[in-house]
């Protein structure tokens, strides 16, 4: 309820499409329900620029892999975070505080097809 929809026209329309190929699920109990993924064989991994969290590319370690992305600004709340398997960084040059939710989205799916699995 609280986050965009993958399936928001304008979505569709700059994704040229592209939006539909990637799988989203929605959960009713937010973080809880996450314990459905997991049980269905799901890495959970959550984004943040905190440099303490390990590199994206070596956090990746799962067979199926679900990203959790927060909101440009506040990020993902540490409750949320602490239901995750692992919480993973993209690596950024020094003095880059954090990146666009969409360009980290990419970044991260495109790290995900690039690691051989």
């Amino acid at each position: 309820k609280g986050c965009a929809d993958p399936l928001y026209r304008r979505a569709v329309r700059v994704s040229m499409g592209h939006v539909l190929r990637v799988p989203f699920a929605h959960v009713d109990r937010w973080p809880s329900d996450l314990d459905l993924l997991r049980s269905s064989g799901f890495q959970l991994i959550s984004l943040t620029p905190d440099p303490r969290a390990i590199p994206l590319a070596e956090a990746m370690t799962g067979e199926k892999v679900a990203l959790l992305l927060g909101a440009e600004g506040p990020g993902l709340t540490e409750h949320a975070m602490r239901a995750t398997d692992v919480r993973a960084r993209i690596p950024m040059a020094p003095g880059t505080d954090s990146l666009n939710v969409a360009t980290a989205a990419a970044m991260a799916f495109y790290e995900r097809v690039r690691l051989p699995r």
